[in-house]
């Protein structure tokens, strides 16, 4: 195993440099990416510790991953699950009833087709297979040698039906402290760290559709799934970092191919991954300290911006009015604060 040297930022604090990375790939754009990011590590020479986990509602192409979790739901699983929705929860329940469409078991097993649905339904059909597999994946990282933190890094795509309800569901699981502790059991508690998102954005893909329903399904995938990231950074409970690749830009350059972009993207995660203590001992001064002050409200999400009668048919009620209150309760905080400051020893207000 390659060393690597020890960091200091510029004020001198020690970084350390040796965690280990569970690299969890979500969805078609997840698998392409964490392909990208294991030749790189190996033409590397393996510097670091990684495990590459793949997580998917199509049953094939997991052979050239370290591990897998296979959350195809199968008739079976769907069986049960039509025949007692109530067990599994209320979003089972409701695509029971809504939705038994996508519950075909003449396509099940093939991914989610855009539908965010079917991978909610496999999320609550598989929990405690997908708990399983990320702590045999984390025991597996910790044979490799030893290390003092894992780092969970994600990859998906925002415009399939398997990444973009996936990157939220994982996050929920590694996020909720009942089901964090059965991945870590027997293991330190504050051995995983928060894990850290690599997405593509399907903008510029949507466009490139030729027919008439499939741009507002991945354009609506994208806007659900950032919507519901903001959400959870303003419950403190967000990605350590999110790092977005858009497939094309102002200028109207646009990756041609899936190949492309998902290529494009495991590269900046294996570079992440690599120089991570560099990156780390810059951030701790600047970055981190200003995304935990200042957390993400979902601004630059481009409905947020239009005017809602001009709202397309798959975005959702967020307009102006939703920003301004949270801008409001910004402000109350802060001057809650303020008010706090000016308070004498005796708690009374200071003259």
């Amino acid at each position: 195993m390659q060393t690597i040297e020890s960091i200091t930022n510029d004020n001198g604090m020690k970084v350390n440099p040796s965690p280990a990375f569970l690299a969890i790939a979500v969805g078609g754009a997840g698998t392409g990416s964490a392909l990208s990011v294991k030749r790189r590590h190996e033409a590397a020479g393996r510097p670091f510790n990684l495990v590459l986990l793949r997580a998917e509602t199509d049953e094939s192409g997991s052979a050239e991953f370290d591990s897998a979790i296979d959350i195809a739901p199968t008739g079976e699983a769907v069986a049960a699950m039509v025949a007692n929705p109530e067990r599994y929860g209320p979003a089972c329940r409701a695509i029971v009833q809504h939705h038994p469409d996508l519950l075909d078991p003449e396509t099940l097993g093939h991914g989610a087709r855009t539908s965010r649905n079917i991978t909610q339904a496999a999320f609550e059909l598989f929990e405690d297979r997908i708990i399983k597999g990320l702590r045999e994946a984390i025991h597996s990282l910790l044979r490799q040698g030893q290390c003092h933190r894992i780092i969970p890094v994600v990859m998906a795509s925002f415009g399939g039906g398997t990444g973009s309800a996936g990157v939220i569901l994982l996050l929920a699981i590694f996020m909720d402290s009942v089901k964090k502790r059965q991945i870590v059991l027997g293991l330190p508690p504050d051995l995983v760290a928060r894990p850290v998102l690599f997405c593509i954005d399907g903008y510029s893909h949507a466009l490139m559709q030729t027919n008439d329903v499939t741009p507002d399904w991945i354009l609506g995938n994208v806007f659900a799934t950032r919507t519901e990231l903001a959400e959870y950074e303003k419950r403190g409970k967000g990605y350590e970092y999110v790092f977005h690749l858009g497939l094309g830009n102002d200028a109207g350059a646009v990756f041609s191919t899936t190949e492309q972009v998902c290529e494009a993207n495991g590269q900046l995660c294996w570079e992440w991954m690599a120089n991570y203590a560099r990156f780390k001992s810059r951030a701790v001064d600047g970055l981190d300290f200003t995304k935990n002050r200042c957390r993400y409200h979902g601004d630059d999400i481009p409905e947020m911006h239009i005017p809602e009668g001009e709202h397309p048919p798959y975005a959702a009620r967020i307009n102006r009015e939703t920003r301004d209150q949270h801008v409001a309760q910004q402000r109350r905080v802060g001057q809650d604060t303020v008010d706090e400051g000016t308070k004498g020893s005796d708690g009374n207000r200071s003259r």
